[in-house]
């Protein structure tokens, strides 16, 4: 989750500086609209990422079980379960 976070932080000034040049090539700098829009993605897109992480997080102490092949061949889905 972390290197998430920090490639869409990486990413960010290029992606304000692509949407001002294509919402605003003609006017020397980005309107205070335009400006307070994209300062509100950006907030939205953080919160989220924060949001998910902290709703797929294990509890202090358990460790990751992986996915494993069930006695009749299904798939059983990775879990936390308690560290060994």
């Amino acid at each position: 989750m972390a290197a998430f976070v920090a490639i869409l932080l990486a990413l960010l000034p290029f992606a304000l500086y692509l949407a001002w040049r294509r919402f605003g090539p003609t006017r020397g700098e980005p309107s205070s609209g335009m400006i307070v829009a994209m300062l509100l993605g950006v907030g939205l897109m953080l919160s989220g990422a924060v949001w998910f992480g902290l709703s797929r997080s294990f509890e202090r102490g358990e460790a990751y079980v992986p996915a494993t092949l069930g006695p009749d061949g299904s798939v059983q889905q990775g879990h936390g379960g308690r560290a060994r």
